[in-house]
C-alpha cells in the first residue's frame, strides 16, 4: 500500500513543472490584486501576465497559458483578478493578434489587495500600456476624470483652468460641471455626456481629443 502511495506521488510531483507552478492557485487570496484592463486602441488585444522570478528564474509572458483575457474596442474594459508570487513582480504583455504591430512588455513590482488600471494605448503606431492604481474620487453634482495623455504638448482647459498633461502619465482629479464644453484639450470640446454626475472615470486623450473613457 505504502509503495503505491509513494508511486503516486512521484507521479504528481513528476508532472507539476515549475511553469505549472507558476499557474497553480498558491492556495490563499494574500497575494492577489484586482485589475481593469482597458482597451484604448483600435486594434483587437490580448493581454497576458505572469509572475516573474519564481524560484529565482524570470518567466516571459507570451505563452497563451498567460493569456488573461482578449479585449476588442467595443468591448472596451474587462476586470480580472490576478494572483502573483511572493517576489511582487509581474510580467505584463500586450499583443495586437490581428495587426502587423509589436507586442509591448513591462515587468512591475505590485502590491497585495489592490485595485489597479492596465491600461493599453497607442503611442504614435507603436502600441504601449501602463500600469497604475484605480481609485474612486466621486463627487456630487460633478463628473470627475483623471487624464491620461497619449500624445505630448496637451492641455486641458477646464473652467478656465489650466492643466498641462505630460505623455504616458495620469493626471490627478479634476470635477466637471458641464457635460459639454465643460473640459476642452488643446482648445477641442470633450463630449462627456455618456458619463454620470456623481462619478469618476479614467479619461484618455491624445492630438485628436478623446480616445476613451473607462469608469473607475
Amino acid at each position: 500500500m505504502n509503495k503505491v502511495i509513494t508511486i503516486s506521488l512521484m507521479l504528481i510531483l513528476s508532472a507539476c513543472s515549475s511553469d505549472d507552478v507558476e499557474t497553480a492557485n498558491f492556495g490563499s487570496d494574500y497575494y492577489k490584486s484586482d485589475y481593469q484592463l482597458v482597451n484604448a486602441t483600435n486594434l483587437e488585444l490580448d493581454f497576458y501576465m505572469a509572475n516573474s522570478e519564481l524560484d529565482g528564474d524570470e518567466r516571459d509572458p507570451f505563452k497563451d497559458k498567460y493569456k488573461v483575457a482578449h479585449v476588442t474596442k467595443e468591448e472596451g474594459t474587462k476586470q480580472i483578478r490576478h494572483e502573483h508570487n511572493a517576489e511582487r513582480k509581474v510580467n505584463f504583455y500586450v499583443h495586437a493578434p490581428y495587426a502587423n504591430k509589436a507586442g509591448y512588455r513591462e515587468t512591475h513590482k505590485v502590491k497585495r489587495d489592490r485595485h489597479y488600471q492596465w491600461l493599453a494605448w497607442m503611442s504614435g503606431e507603436a502600441l504601449s500600456h501602463s500600469l497604475f492604481e484605480k481609485y474612486e474620487s466621486n463627487r456630487e453634482g460633478y463628473i470627475r476624470v483623471r487624464l491620461f495623455a497619449t500624445d505630448t504638448a496637451l492641455q486641458a482647459n477646464n473652467s478656465g483652468q489650466t492643466l498641462t498633461l505630460t505623455i504616458g502619465k495620469v493626471s490627478e482629479f479634476i470635477s466637471v460641471d458641464q457635460c459639454n464644453g465643460g473640459l476642452q484639450v488643446n482648445g477641442m470640446p470633450i463630449n462627456l455626456c455618456d458619463a454620470s454626475f456623481g462619478r469618476s472615470y479614467l479619461l484618455v486623450v491624445g492630438d485628436e481629443g478623446r480616445i476613451s473613457l473607462a469608469l473607475q
